[in-house]
C-alpha cells in the first residue's frame, strides 16, 4: 500500500514532463474522451502528430464539443479528430464501435480511459454498474480490437499499444474471497454493495485481467529486441486528479471530498501526460503497471500463487460473461 509520503510526493512534488514521443502517422482511439483525462490526452496526441484521433463518447454532443475545443487549442488539420458514439453498457454499441474501428486502415493505440465511480446501485450486464463499465464493458471492447492492433504491427512494423487507465486505489481493494466464485455478480444487491469499495475493486479486477491478457497476447520472450513489433498491453495510474469522475458523491462526503480534491488533486492536463507516456512506452511495459510515468511493481498480493489463482478465476468468469454478450469473442485470442 502506498505510504502517505508517497502520496504527497506523487500528488504535489513529482514533476510530470510534457510528452514528446511522436505519434506521426498513427491512428489513436481514446474512450471516455469528451472530458477529463481523455480529452487532455487527445490534445497531446494530436499535437504530437497523430494522423487521426477518434474520441469514443457516450454523448455525441459532448464529444463534438470536446472536438471543437481540441481543434481550437491545437490548431490541427480538419479531419484529424473524429467523434464516434460508444456506450460501454450496450453490447450493440460496443460491437458497432469495434466493427467501425476494424474497418480503419490501421489502429496503433487504444486508450481504455472510460470509467465510472458511482455511489448508487444500478445493474448492467447482471452486475453492479461500476464493475460492469470498468471491467466488463472495457474488456468487451478491448478484446475485439486486439487482432486489429496485431494486424497493424504486422503490416506497418510498428508496436501498437493498448493502455488501460487504472488507479493506485486497487491496493486498497478488499477482494471478497467468500464470493470468489461469482465475483462479478455478487454485489448486485444493496446490502452487499460497499459503495466506497466498488471503484477500488473494479481497478483491482482490471489489473488481474491485464496481467492475464498480456501473458498470452504477444508475451515478451528472451528473443525480444528493441526493434520487435508485437503489441504492448499495459495499465497505468494517472494520480488523483480533477476529472469529474467523482461527481456522484453527495452529502457530507461530497464536502470532505471537495476539500481533499482542492488540496491534493492534480489538474487533468498534468495527469493526462502520464496516460500519453504509457501509450508510448516500450515493450518493457508489456503486462506492467506504470505509476509516476515509470514501470512500478505490482502489489505483492497480485503476483503470489494465491494472486495468480485469483487472476485465473477473474479471467475465467469474465470470459464467460463476455461470451454471453458477444459469442466467439475469445476465439480471436486463441490465434495469438
Amino acid at each position: 500500500m502506498p505510504s502517505f509520503s508517497d502520496f504527497i510526493h506523487t500528488q504535489l512534488i513529482l514533476k510530470i514532463p510534457i510528452p514528446t514521443s511522436s505519434f506521426a502517422s498513427k491512428v489513436v482511439i481514446i474512450t471516455g474522451a469528451n472530458s477529463g483525462l481523455g480529452k487532455e490526452a487527445a490534445k497531446h496526441i494530436v499535437r504530437l502528430g497523430a494522423s487521426k484521433v477518434i474520441l469514443g463518447c457516450r454523448s455525441l454532443s459532448k464529444g463534438n464539443k470536446a472536438q471543437h475545443e481540441i481543434e481550437t487549442s491545437v490548431q490541427c488539420s480538419p479531419g484529424t479528430i473524429e467523434v464516434w458514439e460508444l456506450d460501454l453498457e450496450s453490447p450493440s454499441s460496443v460491437r458497432a464501435f469495434a466493427d467501425q474501428a476494424k474497418a480503419l486502415p490501421r489502429v496503433d493505440v487504444l486508450i481504455n480511459n472510460a470509467g465510472i465511480q458511482t455511489t448508487k446501485l444500478h445493474l448492467t450486464y447482471g452486475a453492479e454498474r461500476t464493475l460492469a463499465v470498468n471491467v466488463i464493458g472495457t474488456f468487451l471492447l478491448a478484446l475485439q480490437l486486439i487482432p486489429k492492433l496485431q494486424e497493424t504491427a504486422k503490416i506497418h512494423g510498428d508496436t501498437p499499444h493498448m493502455t488501460f487507465v487504472g488507479s493506485a486505489l486497487y491496493d486498497l481493494a478488499r477482494y471478497p474471497e467468500e464470493h470468489a466464485d461469482d465475483i462479478l455478480a455478487w454485489p448486485s444487491e444493496k446490502p452487499q454493495m460497499n459503495r466506497l469499495q466498488q471503484y477500488n475493486l473494479s481497478k483491482l479486477l482490471l489489473l488481474y485481467v491485464v496481467i492475464k491478457l498480456a501473458s498470452f497476447v504477444d508475451p515478451i520472450t528472451k528473443d525480444d529486441n528493441p526493434g520487435s513489433s508485437p503489441i504492448v498491453i499495459n495499465a497505468m495510474d494517472p494520480c488523483f486528479s480533477k476529472t469529474g469522475l467523482h461527481d456522484e458523491i453527495t452529502g457530507g462526503s461530497n464536502l470532505l471530498f471537495k476539500v481533499f480534491e482542492f488540496l491534493f488533486a492534480r489538474p487533468a492536463e498534468e495527469s493526462s501526460r502520464l496516460v500519453v507516456a504509457a501509450a508510448s512506452a516500450g515493450r518493457q511495459s508489456h503486462g506492467q503497471y506504470l505509476r509516476g510515468g515509470t514501470v512500478h511493481q505490482y502489489a505483492t498480493f497480485l503476483t503470489t500463487p494465491d494472486g495468480a489463482k485469483r487472476g485465473n478465476d477473474v479471467w475465467e468468469q469474465l470470459g464467460r460473461k463476455l461470451e454471453e454478450l458477444q459469442p466467439g469473442i475469445l476465439e480471436s485470442l486463441k490465434a495469438t
